[in-house]
């Protein structure tokens, strides 16, 4: 009854509004407590870093792909809401929206393209929501894919992953 009653409260929108689920209630999907795990509320602004692990497995020899060259991953802002749509944005790349799906015991996952100076890059992330008791934040872990149409023929052509991780830095 009580998820029934949140998707009421946070709206279907479509996203594109930055008023769409601004609440606690609507960014945390399992509710204050700890009934799944506490999952804090993902809406808001996160700093991440990428590939402090990275794997290239040789076959993917794009210009300026590697874990050094891929800043653009850095400061987010999640924006929508968890239980019908939300999307994040890049800092400097408000226009690419990667698409995201939250599931009720913490699993995130987003999807969406970057325009990266080697190709059309396809880039995953995906990971857990927690709260680290330690530093007191919340946290998503987890890892990226970043898939690459280097010949512009709209088929993958290499993949790089890395580790993914990113802290909450404000709402």
């Amino acid at each position: 009854m009580n998820l029934i009653l949140l998707l009421l409260a946070c709206g279907s929108g479509d996203g594109d509004s930055d008023d769409v689920g601004t609440t606690d209630a609507c960014g945390d999907v399992d509710g204050p407590g700890t009934d799944t795990g506490n999952i804090p509320n993902i809406l808001g602004n996160w700093t991440s870093s990428f590939a402090t692990a990275f794997y290239d497995d040789g076959t993917c020899a794009v210009e300026g792909l590697n874990q050094s060259s891929e800043s653009w991953i850095g400061a987010f802002e999640l924006v929508g809401s968890p239980t019908s749509s939300f999307y994040v944005t890049f800092a400097d790349r408000p226009d690419e929206r990667f698409w995201g799906s939250l599931d009720p015991m913490g699993g995130i996952s987003l999807t969406g393209e970057h325009d990266h100076p080697g190709g059309r890059m396809i880039g995953h992330f995906g990971g857990i929501v927690l709260h680290d008791q330690y530093l007191d934040t919340d946290v998503i872990e987890g890892a990226a894919v970043l898939a690459m149409d280097v010949d512009g023929d709209l088929l993958v052509d290499c993949s790089v992953r890395g580790s993914w991780k990113a802290y909450k830095s404000g709402v």
